[in-house]
């Protein structure tokens, strides 16, 4: 591999610091069984060692460092609850080494937390994996073993008699509860929920830019800490002057309202995107290290071609990778993450980068499928389905086995009801049904598909999930406009649907198996509407509607016929034909209809070829090396100059005699275009030798401030699904979006965005048009359902959503933490029987807007925040703010005429 001009230079005894030559290991590491399924922490304090019990496990101190352990048998996950147990010698496990570092941790417990890695890995032989972890940074595998969230303490507090704390709370799906070194509004931020815990009473203050999730879970934390809901008060962000006297009172002690000031833009970390993945190779010269760049546009497992060293992963805020070649030496090993942290500071990266170190034949799969190309084992998911028998996977043993639909993503059979909506610019065309289905690229479709399962068992059809599936297909050549138009029109139908349903969009080369296998490998698709069907009423000695199309017979076209099932088949249009494999198929229709076959193809994909060739009429088949001169006669007219053959050309003047080389040629697309992507994507190419593999992915994703968010959850199953999150599972071949119940209305309508925006940003090549799948939550079909280990119907027939579970709060009933209740009717209370407005969805939104002081409001319009609109400066107001200034509150204020508002704003100088 060709590599770029020197980047690095370091000098070798910098970048390898503290060797150890005689790793002498620690009693506490000695007592882990070696062959044993576990997780432990330790705490680095000052020079020693202390094993943390399994009751502090999750909580943090912010000046100290810690040490985690974690095994587990490959492909399976631990948590703080895993109780240890040893296994046979032969059982694979992977072994992960995180070191945790809080903010305020000193020099000297950083050094040591390095040699007690080192020891530790030395124990394990140097092959485990390393994760470098700070503070408000920590990996998603790290987050993964706590599931009910972090708590940070804070170091000057230990000691301390004092009983009075404030804590910062905050994290859609890893609560992290962080005690603030001093009771300050400098720590309050719009987007936290903060606890004041005082010697009698604890605070729950909600912030209006924190959300629902994060709200329940603040107050499930709370009530853990105070069980008697009557020493607990919930408080709203802008509504601290309606507490009741004695605990506003008590509140002004600690946090005097008259120095109230609330940060809008909380510094909630986040990451940077960085798409483009750079890899250097660690080489020693002159008894230097010097990293040289690969010269490579998409990293792929071969670039780490040198086993006796190590390569550097540079995937800037999403990590840098140290990976250590089997035959390295084992200082090479030991001294990686040292190396990887020099790297962080050359390049000038944040102190919080994280810093990971892989061994050959021990990468994780964080690692892996940053590489599209690498091959993982047989328990990963694969990107189509495996078998290519045709028809073997009936709807009966799809809809009793959702794991088997997951892995193929074929919901049923494909023999349901379908309507075939056309999309044009100027219309809705409803298709008639027939037995070839015409696509044309330049337009969009919509397909509105009854599920069937063949089954009397109420339980398999449960299985099943869903009734109906809203398909939206988009042609490459479609225009935005059509394209819009054509999901507008899909998304009424999946939003007014009275049954159980899917929405799925996709594009053309993006096709899902389900959506191919409900045209039985009969969808065609053309490069215009001049070869649409004239006559529908039969299929076969179709007319052609004749506009012409770069002069050639508007009477003749060639099809190439992708796939070799009915699950991944269709036939596209190709003009003019430049390249024909001995892999491929054709069907090429003139005055006669011809399929011809390449030496190397299969059975399935020659019978799929037959069919697309009978369904256009009397067909002949042709096989590669024996064609007639009247076949080569037939296509002449459809060619490029020069035709290339496997490699070879072939030219109409000199092909009569039907001779042809076989060799190889690169895959052609439909539109000329060669396949030159690094993942093979269902339709876009012939299918690979070798089946790529996806490992699905699960992301709590949500936008913020029109910024969009996201966090991974590593080892997932269905209790991580909160009905009051958006959720995006990334199968591979398909994108899907989970819509809990309880999503906010003004993310909910955004779900194709935060699709989009996912595909956008993962750090892993993508493709910006892989299918999406919106699914609402209680809706879930089968090949959904199936990415999961287990599936509980009726987990959510209880679930206690966060207004609920503060009117419980405020009723003096106990809260359930465990996220179930008995289902029964709430009252409703606060003050006057009312909830707060704050909870409650206004019409006006009131609460929604950004909040600040009256002075910064009654500034001139140059002077004031960009988002606030002059002419309402009013809904920036706190309510309390509001209430102090007009006597009224603002929905009592919005009943005014509109010339009695502008005179009182005109009064206070908000206008």
């Amino acid at each position: 591999m060709a590599t770029k001009a020197l980047q690095f230079n370091f000098i070798k005894q910098e970048v390898r610091p503290n060797t150890i030559a005689d790793v002498k290991v620690d009693a506490s590491f000695r007592r882990i069984p070696k062959n044993a399924i576990c997780f432990h922490v330790w705490k680095i304090d000052e020079d020693r060692l202390e094993a943390e019990p399994k009751a502090q496990y999750g909580t943090f101190v912010d000046d100290c460092a810690y040490i985690i352990y974690a095994a587990a048998a490959a492909g399976t996950y631990v948590n703080q609850d895993t109780i240890t147990r040893e296994v046979k010698p032969s059982v694979n496990l992977e072994r992960f080494i995180h070191f945790w570092l809080g903010e305020n941790v000193s020099e000297q417990k950083r050094s040591n937390v390095a040699h007690k890695i080192q020891e530790l890995d030395s124990y394990f032989n140097n092959v485990a994996v390393e994760y470098r972890e700070t503070q408000g940074n920590e990996s998603a595998r790290f987050l993964s073993y706590f599931k009910k969230g972090i708590t940070i303490k804070c170091g000057q507090h230990l000691n301390s008699a004092e009983q009075n704390r404030l804590y910062q709370v905050y994290g859609r799906k890893w609560l992290r509860c962080i005690e603030m070194p001093t009771i300050s509004w400098e720590h309050f931020g719009a987007d936290f929920v903060m606890l004041l815990a005082t010697a009698n009473h604890l605070y729950v203050w909600i912030g209006r830019s924190s959300s629902n999730v994060e709200r329940r879970n603040a107050i499930e934390l709370a009530n853990k800490w105070q069980k008697d809901n009557t020493k607990l008060t919930i408080v709203d962000d802008g509504y601290e002057q309606s507490m009741p006297e004695k605990r506003k009172n008590e509140w002004n002690t600690f946090l005097p309202l008259s120095q109230r000031s609330v940060c809008q833009n909380s510094p909630i970390p986040e990451k940077p995107i960085c798409n483009k993945l750079k890899i250097y190779k660690c080489c020693y010269r002159n008894n230097r290290l010097h990293l040289d760049q690969l010269d490579v546009v998409i990293p792929t497992r071969e670039d780490f071609s040198d086993s006796s060293t190590a390569y550097v992963l540079d995937g800037f805020a999403q990590g840098i990778w140290l990976w250590v070649g089997s035959q390295a030496s084992q200082q090479d090993k030991t001294n990686a993450m040292g190396n990887g942290r020099a790297f962080v500071k050359k390049k000038k990266y944040p102190y919080s980068t994280p810093v990971i170190r892989v061994v050959e034949g021990h990468e994780p799969a964080e690692f892996i499928r940053l590489f599209p190309s690498w091959h993982g084992d047989c328990n990963e998911l694969q990107m189509k389905p495996s078998s290519t028998i045709l028809g073997k996977f009936d709807s009966m043993t799809l809809c009793q086995r959702p794991k088997m639909a997951a892995e193929t993503q074929l919901i049923d059979d494909g023999s349901g009801e379908r309507k075939i909506f056309r999309i044009t610019k100027d219309q809705v065309i409803e298709m008639p049904t027939t037995k070839a289905v015409y696509f044309t690229t330049l337009n969009s479709y919509v397909v509105q598909y009854t599920v069937v399962s063949w089954s009397m068992n109420p339980n398999d059809s449960e299985s099943v999930g869903i009734k109906q599936i809203i398909y939206q297909w988009n042609g490459s050549e479609a225009s935005t406009e059509i394209t819009n138009k054509a999901e507008n029109f899909a998304k009424n139908l999946f939003d007014t649907a009275n049954q159980k349903t899917m929405f799925v969009q996709m594009s053309e080369y993006d096709e899902t198996p389900h959506f191919l296998q409900m045209f039985e490998g009969k969808l065609i698709i053309l490069l215009s509407e001049r070869s649409l069907p004239h006559n529908n009423n039969n299929n076969n000695n179709n007319h052609i509607i004749s506009n012409g199309l770069n002069g050639h017979d508007s009477e003749s076209l060639v099809l190439k016929v992708f796939g070799d099932s009915t699950y991944n088949a269709k036939a596209v249009e190709v003009f003019p034909l430049s390249s024909m494999s001995a892999k491929e198929c054709f069907v090429v229709k003139s005055q006669h209809v011809w399929v011809w076959c390449g030496q190397s193809s299969t059975g399935d994909a020659r019978e799929l070829a037959k069919n697309i060739g009978a369904l256009l009429g009397e067909s002949s088949l042709v096989l590669e090396g024996k064609e007639p001169k009247e076949f080569w006669r037939s296509v002449t007219n459809l060619m490029n100059q020069s035709l290339i053959m496997n490699g070879v050309n072939h030219s109409p003047n000199t092909s009569s005699n039907g001779s042809s080389s076989i060799g190889t040629a690169s895959p052609i697309n439909s539109n000329g275009s060669s396949c030159g992507t690094t993942l093979q994507y269902l339709g876009s190419c012939s299918p690979p030798s070798v089946k790529p593999r996806f490992q699905a992915q699960l992301f709590a994703v949500w936008n913020l401030r029109n910024k969009f968010f996201s966090e991974e959850i590593l080892g997932y199953d269905q209790t991580d699904l909160s009905p009051e999150c958006m959720y995006v599972l990334d199968a591979g071949i398909i994108t899907y979006v989970w819509l809990g119940k309880y999503v906010s209305s003004h993310e909910k309508v955004k779900y194709m965005n935060m699709a989009q925006n996912y595909l956008e940003t993962v750090p892993i090549a993508r493709r910006p048009t892989t299918a999406i799948g919106v699914i609402h939550q209680n809706d879930e079909p089968n090949v959904f359902k199936g990415f999961f280990n287990s599936w509980n119907t009726g987990m959510w027939n209880n679930y206690i959503n966060y207004e609920q579970k503060r009117q419980m709060v405020s009723s003096g009933q106990s809260v359930i933490t465990n996220g179930t209740g008995n289902g029964v009717a709430l009252p409703v209370n606060g003050v006057n029987g009312k909830l707060p407005p704050s909870i409650l969805n206004n019409q006006k939104d009131f609460d929604r807007h950004q909040k600040y002081p009256i002075v910064m409001l009654q500034q001139e319009i140059d002077l004031l925040p960009e988002e606030v609109n002059p002419l309402k400066r009013e809904v920036h107001l706190t309510h309390d703010d509001f209430v102090s200034l007009f006597n009224m509150s603002f929905y009592e204020f919005d009943e005014l005429p509109a010339w009695k508002q502008q005179e009182l704003k005109k009064k206070h100088k908000l206008f």
